[in-house]
């Protein structure tokens, strides 16, 4: 790409950023707009303070809002929004701190070494494309490839560092958060699934009370049975239950035994949260899982194979010389001053990055497809689907369909040469990504703080839909399975490239600084939290972010022996082998805790419970928990999603 189209390409996002930021703060002044730039803090009762005289400050671009942000203490957004939105925020922290650290090795470091490139011993070759600050300037064989493979161990290391200081740091407040809301009913309550069929009562229910107080004499407490939800009367059971336990300790290790010798009978698990629960995939077989987990990948890939036409028109666009070569008329672009520098330096990433807004929301409907039974575990499987599905079509795709579109038979016929084909596509297209990265971010936070079609529907329903009528402030749950895969790709992208193109890394500390002051002010005023999972969500992006440091140490290996360097080569697999052994040991140290409750800790907080008194209290509550949503008291369902009201209920 030439400088000139990325230039036009930072102009146009920026000039945007600037326009769309600015009227921002000039809307969200403006009462009419409250029902969706505060619709959490109306929806909870919390009076916003507006100036509703004509005044002048109504109409002119104020920014408080981001000093606002800026303050805002990781103690308030837990207490506030819970551990889930805090991992979110730590998320994009991490970026700005991995980013700032690389940003200040690259610039100093590299981008000097690139920029100068020895020819021979006394002559110095300065060029002035982009790929002179890249590692393409390089000359083969040049011992400066040594200062990138220090730049790399340091990289490295100083990421896993940071990955692993976040999640012995975030496990923590798990912990901690599992403590202190000790009246949560999940933690009493335990879900039975594939209860065998009594055969002399005609019954599954018959079987639950025979068999906990059995083997359960001491903890077990109550149970109640699901039923489709066809008449009150006369509604099919379902050979599933909710059970419930006199503590957390009798819960915890209710749930994870195997009570039967047949592994496929007595399914335990603990409980969702009593408004997380699907009801209506309680009535999905636990044998049938596989055959919908097999759907929603068929679907997947689908998509994924429809994905490919886009991605490979947006390299079209980008790679102008071929474009030509393809499409004779495209010549007509250079008629126009400066036009061929915003098609091929913005155009690209900006019609990518419409493609890529419809995908988790596609991802998210293809997940329902697996039958999960709570809507955390959805969208926690989204998200998956989410991240791999840009890895491999925004990331590897664009790679392909932009600089290896003619060796593609080649990478499949001699797997050994992975590393090297990778190595010289990542270096290929260092221009396309950066102009992606500034769209994403410029762009795509700036639009998601100015709620654009929230505010179109709003107009629509102020004056045309429901005119003169009172209107209920737009509240939506937190995306969770849209934010965090494309905010994980972003960092996948900056961390292969941190070394290849260091050039980038300032634009991404921008990505990150930006994107945490517009999720802050929508964590605060705009979206509601309809589940709390603890922070499950951190091991997912853990992983997301070892592959990033995997791709860029593979990445290395091959651009070395690229450069005839194979001593460097040979000197980063160790590197690699110490990230493997790296993620295998969080896996046994921190893993577990996000995936099980711990004995000690469910003892710790029965102990607590019984010396204040409130044991049999919380205990007791876990009893009436998990009615059906609409035989709930009115002040319960009301605050909860739509989505929750069952099609299978239990009583």
């Amino acid at each position: 790409m030439h400088p000139h189209s990325l230039l036009a390409s930072a102009a146009v996002n920026i000039s945007l950023a600037c326009i769309v930021v600015s009227l921002f703060s000039i809307l969200k002044k403006q009462p009419s707009n409250a029902l969706f730039y505060y619709a959490r803090r109306l929806s909870e009762q919390e009076s916003v303070p507006f100036d509703r005289g004509f005044t002048f400050a109504r109409f002119v671009p104020s920014f408080s809002w981001i000093q606002r942000a800026l303050r805002v203490s990781e103690e308030e957004i837990l207490e506030n929004s819970g551990l889930d939105a805090l991992v979110l925020i730590r998320l994009f922290k991490l970026g700005i701190i991995f980013f700032l650290g690389c940003s200040i090795v690259g610039l100093a470091i590299l981008l000097p070494v690139n920029y100068t490139c020895k020819r021979d011993s006394s002559t110095i070759k300065f060029s002035h494309t982009m790929d002179s600050f890249t590692i393409s300037n390089i000359t083969r064989g040049s011992d400066r490839l040594w200062v990138h493979f220090s730049c790399l161990c340091f990289i490295s290391v100083y990421g896993l560092y940071l990955l692993y200081k976040e999640y012995n740091e975030i496990s923590v407040k798990r912990i901690k958060c599992l403590c202190n809301v000790r009246n949560r009913p999940e933690q009493f309550t335990v879900l039975v699934r594939e209860i065998p069929f009594c055969t002399e009562h005609k019954s599954h229910e018959c079987c639950v009370e025979q068999f906990f107080s059995k083997h359960h004499p001491y903890s077990y407490q109550s149970y109640q049975m699901v039923y489709c939800r066809k008449d009150v009367e006369d509604s099919p059971e379902l050979p599933v239950a909710f059970v419930s336990f006199k503590t957390r300790w009798g819960a915890t290790l209710a749930a994870q035994s195997q009570h039967h010798a047949n592994p496929l009978s007595w399914i335990t698990e603990m409980a969702p949260e009593p408004r997380d629960v699907l009801w209506s995939n309680l009535a999905i077989p636990y044998a049938h899982l596989p055959l919908y987990k097999i759907g929603a990948f068929l679907a997947a890939m689908v998509l994924t194979i429809f994905f490919a036409i886009p991605v490979t028109a947006v390299q079209g666009i980008a790679k102008f010389e071929k474009l030509k070569k393809w499409f004779p008329p495209a010549m007509a672009v250079q008629l126009v001053p400066g036009l061929r520098s915003i098609v091929t330096g913005y155009l690209p990433s900006a019609i990518l990055n419409i493609f890529i807004y419809i995908v988790p929301f596609a991802m998210l409907l293809m997940a329902k497809l697996e039958g999960c039974i709570s809507r955390s575990k959805r969208e926690i499987k989204a998200c998956s689907m989410v991240f791999y599905f840009l890895v491999g079509n925004v990331f590897f795709l664009s790679l392909l369909s932009g600089s290896l579109l003619d060796q593609i038979g080649q990478s499949f016929t001699h797997p050994k040469d992975f590393p090297s084909h990778l190595a010289s596509a990542v270096s290929d297209q260092a221009d396309f990504f950066m102009t992606y990265i500034l769209t994403d971010g410029l762009s795509g936070f700036s639009l998601e703080i100015l709620q654009p079609g929230l505010m179109a529907w709003n107009f629509l329903n102020v004056h045309l839909f429901f005119r003169g009528k009172k209107r209920k402030p737009y509240i939506y749950s937190f995306p969770y399975y849209r934010v965090i895969p494309i905010v994980s790709l972003s960092i996948l992208i900056g961390t292969v490239y941190a070394l290849v193109a260091p050039l980038l890394l300032p634009f991404l500390v921008g990505y990150f600084i930006l994107g945490y002051i517009v999720y802050i002010n929508q964590i605060e005023n705009v979206y509601e939290f309809v589940y709390e999972t603890c922070g499950q969500y951190w091991p997912y992006i853990h992983h997301y972010i070892f592959m990033a440091i995997i791709l860029m140490q593979i990445t290395m290996i091959g651009l070395f022996g690229l450069k005839s360097k194979p001593a460097a080569s040979i000197s980063t697999i160790p590197l690699l082998l110490c990230t493997f052994l790296f993620n295998e040991y969080c896996k046994i140290r921190f893993l577990p805790t996000f995936c099980c409750y711990s004995i000690q800790n469910a003892v710790e907080n029965d102990d607590r419970d019984e010396k204040v008194g409130t044991l049999e209290v919380n205990s007791e509550h876990a009893i009436l928990a998990y009615r059906p949503p609409c035989m709930q008291p009115a002040d319960i369902t009301s605050s909860e999603s739509s989505t929750t009201q069952p099609l299978v209920s239990s009583t």
